[in-house]
């Protein structure tokens, strides 16, 4: 199945039964979480798509996209990105094509597992602000993009 990137990002804050309805999402399972966890998800691994929703309501509150999956041979990234995105991004070609990041946290080690640089951006022209992360691997390739909401920033 492909996913429409740029219409789930759109979605942000629509609730699952929402994104189901309008054909966003197709999977036959429903987000779950841990109980009494205020945050559920839906892995879509085949898809590289990570979505995660409030518990009450059920809205989407971040889409995490694997651009990059050690765990897979050959791992392609399978749907579109939003212009001017694509599958193999440096570093570099981010700066020249986003400009400088609104906030970098470096590399770190935590318990014994490393987690690369990852850059924040503020993205315009959605219906609310839009925050982009973007972790990259050891090479400084985009590993993983996450969209979500400004006002739910954790840094």
């Amino acid at each position: 199945m492909t996913v429409h990137v740029e219409a789930l990002i759109r979605s942000l804050g629509k609730s699952y039964p929402d994104l189901v309805q309008s054909g966003l999402i197709t999977y036959q399972s429903k987000p779950q979480g841990a109980s009494g966890s205020p945050v559920i998800s839906l892995d879509m691994a085949k898809e590289g798509v990570f979505l995660s929703f409030s518990r009450e309501g059920q809205i989407l509150k971040e889409i995490t996209l694997r651009i990059q999956n050690p765990k897979v041979k050959n791992w392609v990234f399978p749907n579109e990105l939003p212009s001017p995105l694509k599958v193999k991004m440096s570093r570099e070609w981010i700066h020249e094509t986003l400009a400088e990041p609104d906030n970098i946290q470096p590399a770190k080690m935590v318990a014994g597992l490393s987690f690369g640089l990852t850059e924040r951006y503020t993205l315009e022209g959605f219906h609310i602000s839009v925050a982009l992360q973007i972790r990259y691997d050891e090479n400084e390739m985009v590993q993983k993009m996450t969209f979500l909401p400004t006002a739910d920033l954790r840094w």
